[in-house]
């Protein structure tokens, strides 16, 4: 794993739970808890379509969220994570990604881009797939 995210100081991150035929981001997890970086997982909130980010630990209690995913509880707490890996079902060779079509990540990519920048903080973004995705 690439040290540019560390010497950038990365305090927090978010992952994902794969479904279907999603690349684990099991690595990426790894990684971040050695660093000690604070990790969070998506919840879908249907009614705003958009992701709140919940602080998660790797023995949390998870449950299936509205798109089949697993999710953490609401009772945990947000988070904004300044890592934010995502996953692909396609990407173009201008780095385009296509998800399952509901904006959720774009929305909130967007919105954590401004906050960051206010913030004078970095922000990155990064997308998995496997090769055969583009």
């Amino acid at each position: 794993m690439n040290e540019i995210f560390f010497n950038k100081n990365i305090e927090t991150a978010s992952l994902y739970s794969p479904i279907n035929n999603e690349i684990s981001p099991n690595e990426f997890k790894n990684y971040l808890e050695r660093k000690n970086v604070t990790l969070s997982l998506p919840l879908i909130d249907s009614q705003t379509k958009s992701i709140i980010f919940k602080k998660w630990k790797r023995n949390d209690k998870l449950i299936k969220g509205p798109l089949g995913n697993l999710e953490p509880l609401r009772s945990q707490k947000s988070i904004l994570p300044q890592l934010l890996v995502v996953p692909m079902l396609s990407f173009d060779k201008k780095l385009f990604r296509l998800g399952y079509g509901g904006g959720y990540y774009d929305k909130s990519i967007n919105i954590l881009k401004k906050y960051f920048k206010k913030e004078e903080k970095i922000f990155i973004t990064v997308g998995l797939a496997y090769s055969i995705q583009e």
